[in-house]
């Protein structure tokens, strides 16, 4: 029985219209994991693992380190806050980019990531975990 995408991502998700995420975009980010076979690994803890592995290669997760997590937060304001607030999408938004502009400062030369992909990838992905 073949499923689809549409079984992970519904057209009802309510999107932020602030938000540089489209349905569009949240689909073919599903498309993509499910179309690299994930789903024939055998055992769920390691089909879970393989898919969170990729996720955090293609959103460069795996170069940021706790000093840039540290700089985005206070970049932004989060430190000062309430631990109960609530943190809208444009906000996290750009949290995620200010993660990424800072790990660029920090790179080397040829190391650089794409802020842009890297950003919407891993919006896309929290979106995607978080709905509601």
């Amino acid at each position: 029985m073949a499923s689809s995408s549409s079984n992970y991502v519904t057209s009802n998700m309510n999107l932020p219209t602030g938000s540089s995420v489209s349905y569009d975009d949240l689909v073919l980010f599903v498309q993509e994991l499910r179309g690299l076979g994930f789903d024939a690994i055998r055992f769920a803890s390691y089909r879970t693992a393989a898919k969170l592995r990729y996720i955090q290669k293609k959103c460069s997760v795996d170069l940021l380190d706790i000093w840039n997590i540290i700089e985005a937060f206070r970049d932004n304001g989060l430190n000062t806050l309430d631990r109960f607030s609530i943190i809208t999408v444009p906000k996290l938004e750009a949290i995620i980019l200010s993660l990424y502009v800072n790990l660029n400062k920090r790179l080397p030369q040829g190391q650089l990531v794409d802020v842009s992909s890297s950003a919407r990838y891993l919006l896309s992905w929290l979106l995607i975990a978080y709905d509601k």
